[in-house]
């Protein structure tokens, strides 16, 4: 299920920090918000695109928890605006699932999938608004989503056969909060050489005080 992997990195998501502090690793913290654990993150996350509650490749953010923004890439870029509460979720792994193989039926099976294909990844970092690029390819920034059942529609953008399946996703993953009001930009560059080599997607978000 290595295409999951590309998928990933279109469809995922990417932070901004505050553009009137200085960006530093304090603002990038491991995944969490809404009342949800990192990994319970990354298959709410999942299962809106899978069951196209959300456009994957809109250009723009949706919610994913309380107060918890993903944002969904076209060409590599995307514009958002949110609150100072937002705390914002960026990831890049994998899903694997049993419309992809019959036999990937059980959680164990579609976790190891998943975390095979992500070993095509070998450098994950976040620059928040042309800070110190902060390295999230790590053990503390490694998340595994519960195994999440979800309808496929027909036009799925996965081009997965429609009906209902189960997944189970690995990524690393992280949060940033503590955005104040004002434009800010996040470039997160991924290296996984077999997939092209080294990827950069870009966010812009318009912090303001209420929408």
């Amino acid at each position: 299920m290595k295409h999951s992997i590309l998928l990933a990195a279109l469809a995922t998501t990417m932070l901004a920090g505050a553009a009137s502090a200085s960006a530093h690793s304090t603002h990038v913290a491991p995944a969490q918000g809404g009342g949800m654990t990192g990994g319970q993150l990354l298959g709410e996350a999942w299962t809106q695109g899978l069951s196209g509650r959300t456009a994957p490749f809109a250009g723009t953010c949706s919610t994913v928890a309380r107060n918890v923004l993903v944002a969904h890439f076209v060409d590599g870029t995307a514009t958002c605006r949110a609150t100072p509460a937002a705390r914002l979720f960026v990831f890049f792994g994998s899903f694997c699932s049993a419309a992809e193989n019959p036999l990937l039926t059980t959680e164990r099976a579609q976790l190891a999938c998943a975390v095979s294909s992500d070993e095509a990844i070998h450098g994950l970092t976040i620059t928040v608004d042309r800070g110190q690029a902060v390295d999230i390819h790590k053990r503390r920034f490694e998340l595994f989503s519960p195994q999440r059942s979800v309808r496929l529609p027909a036009d799925n953008e996965f081009g997965l056969p429609a009906g209902r399946t189960t997944f189970t996703a690995h990524a690393w993953g992280a949060v940033i909060d503590g955005l104040r009001p004002g434009r800010h930009t996040v470039a997160v560059q991924l290296v996984a050489p077999d997939f092209g080599g080294t990827f950069t997607f870009t966010t812009v978000l318009d912090i303001v005080r209420a929408l």
